[in-house]
């Protein structure tokens, strides 16, 4: 009987992160501190992303869709420590975009040499 709890509470816990990490989910169904945790495992996930992984992914597109959207949510809601974090995951994910454009230039420079 214990396995079976266990598989349900499997399944519920993996529903639940996929029905969070869905846009255009109504702003009254988004749960702000459990999406901002999900959000922050994604941005760290396209950090560690190969130069090969993230060509026409359209990733970077989704997660900030998701954080302005989960931000909205939050701040409505008058969530500031939920929007703080975001605010904090945002400017990562805004510094790693910088990052890797500033490397794909660099990259294409080399190989014009």
């Amino acid at each position: 009987m214990g396995a079976v709890g266990a598989i349900l509470w499997g399944v519920v816990g993996i529903s639940k992160g996929l029905a969070q990490q869905s846009l255009g989910l109504e702003p009254e169904a988004i749960d702000c501190a459990y999406r901002v945790k999900l959000l922050r495992d994604r941005v760290v996930a396209l950090t560690e992303r190969s130069p090969h992984e993230r060509a026409n992914d359209p990733q970077d597109d989704v997660v900030s869709n998701l954080i302005r959207e989960t931000r909205a949510a939050c701040a409505a809601r008058g969530d500031i420590e939920s929007t703080q974090h975001l605010d904090h995951v945002a400017g990562r994910l805004r510094d790693h975009l910088q990052l890797r454009t500033r490397e794909d230039q660099a990259r294409r420079e080399l190989l014009a040499l």
